[in-house]
């Protein structure tokens, strides 16, 4: 027998709220970026710069969620992170941490992850979460040098595929940009990586 509860308990008074998200936002770290400066390039000062007008066009956007979705790390978060703990009132929106990832799979096509994460999680927990991260073919953790030696490990016509010279040619920035470009995470890597995030 279904026991039919009193109107007054319902305490929905509206119905469906509709309201906008964004969960693939490219900062300066991404290697995509297409802006003037990359993030590894700019002083203390640029960053700090980068991260407030950032703030400014969220609180400004009529989106209400949004999620920085750079490729490899959590460079540009990391810092919002350590603004936003000193300067709360200066966020009027929610924004989550992510990582858009390319992933092995048995397929002739690259296949993307795009990995969405709790705005509690601290910085410890998204450093531990990248930590568990492995380039295949190379079997080394996810880093910036993982990825140069991943790039410089392909031969010469994978990397003419993308646009490159012969990897034995280029310099580390070029090497990022192409290792960038095709590295693949392994499966086993990511999950062993999601191990890492608090249940809750």
């Amino acid at each position: 027998m279904t026991e039919i509860l009193p109107q007054e308990t319902n305490n929905f008074s509206k119905g469906s709220e509709w309201r906008k998200w964004d969960l693939h936002i490219h900062t300066p770290s991404s290697f995509y970026f297409n802006g003037t400066k990359k993030f590894i390039e700019m002083s203390n000062e640029e960053k700090i710069a980068e991260v407030k007008l950032f703030i400014e066009m969220v609180n400004n956007s009529d989106v209400a969620v949004f999620c920085l979705m750079d490729y490899w790390n959590f460079d540009f978060y990391l810092l919002f992170q350590e603004y936003i703990a000193e300067n709360a009132d200066e966020l009027k929106k929610t924004v989550f941490p992510g990582m858009e990832l390319r992933i092995e799979s048995p397929t002739d096509y690259r296949l993307n992850i795009h990995v969405i994460l709790s705005d509690k999680l601290s910085k410890q927990e998204l450093i531990d979460f990248k930590s568990e991260l492995y380039i295949r073919s190379i079997d080394k953790k996810l880093s910036d040098d993982a990825l140069i030696r991943f790039g410089k490990s392909l031969d010469e016509s994978k990397a003419g595929k993308h646009g490159f010279a012969n990897p034995q040619t280029l310099d580390n920035e070029k090497l990022l940009q192409l290792g960038s470009q095709t590295a693949e995470i392994t499966q086993d890597s990511l999950r062993k990586a999601f191990n890492q995030i608090p249940f809750e």
